[in-house]
Formats: structure tokens, C-alpha cells, sequence
């Protein structure tokens, strides 16, 4: 590697995953990171076999409008979502072996979704393929066709898709032209690993399930306890990196702030489930999803992401519904056990064992007398038959040292006035 200035300063990131979230995040920083420096050129060194298509269109776009020279190392695989963010970037160079291609849209499972979906992709392949002055047809028809096009590296050289082969990052930075360069990798920070670990697909899925499952176990428990503090750290897990990195809005907060509200309001004051709790359920959907949307998706620029919407709203309902069924088994499942006992009080409380809802007032009578010995106001507390006992002043204010006599006893209360 030649010495040289900031102006020929060449800047390196590794993509060795699947494309998610995290993926999306890294990148932005670091073109950001590169045009801090004044970085002459930024080679993406990529080797995947796909991910999600929201954040692999956020990336497109991001590489498309970076203001320096972008190049695509693919070091194996660029397949799906690889093959589109390589398409954004102005070259591409192929180590020996690799691949590029089989951009068609699948679910979790790998089933080929709806061509509504495989027809979005045709058009952002296109569209990426003809902004960086490729061919269209080629790209499109790594998405869909007779045969779904996926190329090595002398296929891909020989089609004009590459630029040319290269062994590693050197190499390809060497084939640019460049005569003096610095190579600068880009180093993740201890944050960065903290917002990306929430930031993954199963840590948010996890994170909203501990939400809802918190809020739930709390509403069955009194006071305050272990299952709100599970839903507080749940939440401040999911929120938190959206926040920071500008994806969550405060008034998409604010929207899930009035569905909590709106829920309270219909548990704790209203009877039964009605049209708030059906309200304050919508809003903290609608909330969740729209905090994994990117928020660019309402500029309305090029074709509508409808993957982006979708995706968001599949994942919350989905685990909306995974959620409310592991609570539901967990319950099944806990509560013949002795484990339940420990988080749970299951006692049956009956009069045989010595327990009683009200106390027991069998030694006293009406007509007894007594003495106040605190104010009743009207509650207090009174000596009759040489003990304390809690009273109720049947009529009006007595104050302290006042003879009494009881009057009336009903449901475990007893109602003196004075003689």
C-alpha cells in the first residue's frame, strides 16, 4: 500500500452478514465518516447472501448520492440484496470464485413472494442498473424471467456487469488507477456494537415481545413490580437506537404515548373493552410500525417502497400475535407448576384455615360502651370490653376521651355515637 494525502484517501468497509438494519446504519456512518475526510474513493468489501430489502434500499440510495467514487468488492457472494446495493455503486470488482445475481424476493422460509413484490424489485433493479450506466435488462432479470440470472466473475466481467477481477481490497483499490492512496478501514465503536446488536431483526422481535409481555403480567399482578421494569428495559432497548439514529420521530412516540393512555383509560375506568381499548390497540400498532419505517419513504421519490411498509406492519402483527400466544402458553404451562408458586400468590384464602374478608366481631354487641380513644372523623379507634377496636362515628364528629356506645354493625364495621 502506497503512502499518499487525504485527497487520495480510500476508504474500506466490511459487510460480512446479512443485510438488516445494522447493515444500513454502518454504512451511512461510514460514508459520512469517508466524506469527513475527503475520501477520493469508498470500496464497500461485500460477501452476502441477502437480507432484508428496506434496508438494502436505504443503502442503494445512500451509495448512489455518495459524493466520491464507490466500488463494490464482492468477495464471494453479492446475492439478493447484495446484488442490488453492488448495482448502486459506480464499480465492481470480483474476487475468483465469486457470485452475483438471484435478486428474487423471498420470505423468511425462502418461498418466492407475490409478483407485486418480485415487480418492485424489477423496477429498482432497473432503475439502480440504468442510474449507474448498466444494462437494465440484465439486471432485471436477476429478479424474474425464463431463468433467473446469477453470474461468476468471468461471466460477469465478460457481460460488462464488472469491472474486473481482483484477489482483495489492494488489489481492487490498485486497479482504479490510483498511484498514491491510503487505505482506511472503517472501525465500529463500542456504541455502534450496542445500537447494532437492538438494532437486529430477533433482538427487536424480541424486545416487542417483552413489551407486551411485560405490560400484560403487570396488569394482573397489584403494585408495582418485576414485569414493568421487563417492559421498561424492552422498551428503552427498541426505541432507543431508532432514536438516535433519527428512524423514530417524536410524534410517532407521542402516538404510542396516547395508545397506552387511551388503553389505561379503558381498563382502569371505563367497564369492560370498547371502542378506547380498541383505539389505544391501534395506535400503539400503528406507532411500532411506523418506527421501522424510514421515514425517506414519505419524500415519495421513484417508486413507492411498498416493501418497506409492509414488512414493518407484517413483523409487528406477527409478533403482536407470537407474543399474546407465548403469554397465553406460559400462563397454561406455569401455573400447574411449582415454579408459578414462587412468582405468583395461588393460595386459596378459605375460613377453615383461619382466613376471613372482614374481621371477626362475634364478642361484641350492640348497646356496649366504650370511649374514643382517638377523634373519630369519623374513623378511629375505640376501648370497649378492655381492647381497641376500630369505630365509626354513626353521626357527626367525636373527639377523644368521649363515652361511646355501639350503636349498629354492619359488614365488619362498627358505628358508635356519643352518650
Amino acid at each position: 500500500m502506497a503512502k499518499g494525502t487525504d485527497s487520495s484517501l480510500v476508504y474500506v468497509l466490511n459487510i460480512d452478514s446479512e443485510i438488516h438494519a445494522k447493515s444500513a446504519r454502518i454504512l451511512d456512518k461510514a460514508l459520512k465518516e469517508a466524506k469527513n475526510h475527503n475520501a477520493r474513493a469508498f470500496v464497500m468489501r461485500l460477501n452476502t447472501f441477502g437480507g432484508a430489502l428496506d434496508a438494502a434500499e436505504k443503502m442503494r440510495t445512500a451509495l448512489l448520492e455518495a459524493p466520491f467514487t464507490t466500488v463494490s468488492f464482492i468477495d464471494h457472494q453479492a446475492a439478493s440484496a447484495g446484488a442490488l446495493i453492488s448495482l448502486a455503486c459506480d464499480t465492481i470488482y470480483m474476487s475468483p470464485g465469486s457470485t452475483i445475481g438471484s435478486a428474487s424476493v423471498v420470505n423468511q422460509t425462502g418461498e418466492t413472494m407475490s409478483e407485486k413484490y418480485q415487480s418492485y424489485m424489477r423496477s429498482l433493479m432497473r432503475a439502480t442498473a440504468e442510474e449507474t450506466g448498466r444494462d437494465p435488462g440484465l439486471a432485471e432479470q436477476m429478479v424474474s424471467g425464463d431463468t433467473i440470472v446469477n453470474l461468476t466473475t468471468r461471466e460477469a466481467v465478460e457481460v460488462g456487469l464488472s469491472q474486473g477481477q481482483a484477489a482483495n481490497v489492494e488489489e481492487a483499490v490498485a486497479l482504479l488507477g490510483y498511484e498514491d492512496y491510503v487505505i482506511k478501514e472503517y472501525q465500529e465503536n463500542w456504541l455502534d456494537k450496542v445500537i447494532g446488536f437492538f438494532l437486529l431483526p430477533l433482538v427487536q422481535a424480541l424486545m416487542l415481545m417483552g413489551m407486551i409481555g411485560g405490560i400484560y403480567f403487570e396488569l394482573q399482578s397489584p403494585g408495582i413490580g418485576f414485569p414493568l421494569g421487563v417492559a421498561v428495559f424492552c422498551a428503552l432497548g427498541y426505541f432507543s437506537p431508532l432514536f438516535l439514529e433519527g428512524l423514530v420521530q417524536y410524534w410517532e412516540i407521542i402516538i404510542i404515548i396516547a395508545g397506552l393512555i387511551l388503553l389505561a383509560i379503558e381498563i382502569f375506568v371505563t367497564p369492560g373493552f370498547g371502542v378506547l381499548g380498541i383505539l389505544g390497540l391501534v395506535a400503539i400498532g400503528a406507532g411500532l410500525t411506523l418506527t421501522m419505517i424510514d421515514n425517506r419513504v414519505f419524500d415519495f421519490k421513484g417508486p413507492f417502497p411498498w416493501n418497506s411498509i409492509l414488512v414493518p406492519v407484517a413483523t409487528v402483527s406477527v409478533t403482536g400475535l407470537l407474543a399474546i400466544s407465548f403469554i397465553l402458553f406460559s400462563v397454561h404451562m406455569l401455573f400447574p407448576t411449582r415454579v408459578f408458586n414462587r412468582i405468583a400468590l395461588r393460595t386459596n384464602l378459605e375460613t377453615n384455615n383461619g382466613f376471613v374478608g372482614v374481621p371477626t366481631l362475634n364478642d361484641l354487641a350492640v348497646g356496649q360502651e366504650g370511649v374514643a380513644f382517638t377523634d373519630l372523623r369519623p374513623s378511629g379507634k375505640v376501648t370497649i370490653g378492655g381492647r381497641w377496636v376500630e369505630a365509626r362515628a354513626a353521626v357527626g364528629y367525636i373527639p377523644k376521651g368521649t363515652p361511646v356506645k355501639v350503636v349498629r354493625i354492619e359488614g365488619g364495621a362498627i358505628f358508635v355515637e356519643t352518650l
